[in-house]
């Protein structure tokens, strides 16, 4: 994988970025209907910006470079970490792989860095969808199966089988990770704890949800004003409160 050193993002460097250009227009496969590039990357890591200009300009020149798409998606993903809007930064982090991937499809890097942005996008919670994940973990099957000795692959994939509350896939691969490069013990670890945190407050938030969509009828309640000082809704006739915002009536 390729690595990058983050500091701090400044005016300059967003201006660096975009001297001379017309912005969206030159950056390859930026879409019309996105925010400009310039309010997506405002307070972003300029070190990164600045590879990300010279990665971008290698792909002005050639988009079918395969090397450039592999390493602007990687700045891709991790400028989308600090950005404000940094799900168009997946977006584009997503297209840069998934080119690179068709450009050659053996490139076990490209596999696995797709697999740690569709990761990176998370999972739609709300609808119990691991979409995501599921994606997740066949890029990472596919970068495994060209480079089985790849120890982040293993992690990555552990993680996106945490995700989806497969803990025995992950810790199975979190062992083989640790086999090949124990060095990762503190990774998988902070990772696995943040995913116990985001379900954690998933399953709160399900609850929650599940409670504003409960109600009882406050019979006492006969008219709006009198619904009212319930703190509950006069609807079809009825003074309905809500059992979240009522507990324990």
């Amino acid at each position: 994988m390729r690595t990058r050193v983050q500091t701090t993002c400044t005016s300059i460097a967003l201006a660096l970025l975009f001297a001379g250009q017309a912005a969206a227009q030159q950056i390859v496969d930026w879409e019309s209907s996105w925010p400009s590039p310039q309010k997506v990357l405002d307070g972003c890591d300029p070190q990164l910006l600045r590879e990300f200009r010279e990665e971008n300009a290698a792909l002005l020149k050639n988009p079918n470079n395969e090397s450039a798409r592999v390493d602007r998606g990687v700045s891709d993903l991790r400028l989308a970490r600090t950005s404000r809007l940094g799900t168009f930064l997946l977006w584009l982090a997503a297209k840069d792989q998934e080119q690179a991937i068709r450009l050659d499809p053996r490139d076990w890097t490209a596999w696995h860095n797709y697999g740690d942005v569709n990761y990176s996008a998370g999972d739609d919670w709300g609808h119990n969808s691991h979409a995501n994940a599921l994606r997740a973990v066949d890029a990472f099957n596919h970068a495994l199966a060209l480079n089985p000795k790849s120890a982040r692959s293993y992690m990555g994939r552990g993680w996106a089988y945490c995700a989806m509350n497969d803990q025995a896939h992950g810790d199975a691969d979190f062992q083989k990770a640790l086999q090949l490069d124990p060095s990762l013990r503190a990774d998988i670890n902070k990772e696995v704890g943040n995913i116990q945190e985001r379900h954690r407050q998933e399953n709160n938030a399900r609850g929650t949800v599940d409670r504003l969509a409960s109600y009882f009828v406050e019979k006492s309640a006969t008219n709006a004003e009198a619904c009212s000082r319930y703190r509950c809704y006069w609807t079809f006739e009825e003074c309905r409160c809500s059992q979240a915002l009522n507990p324990g009536r």
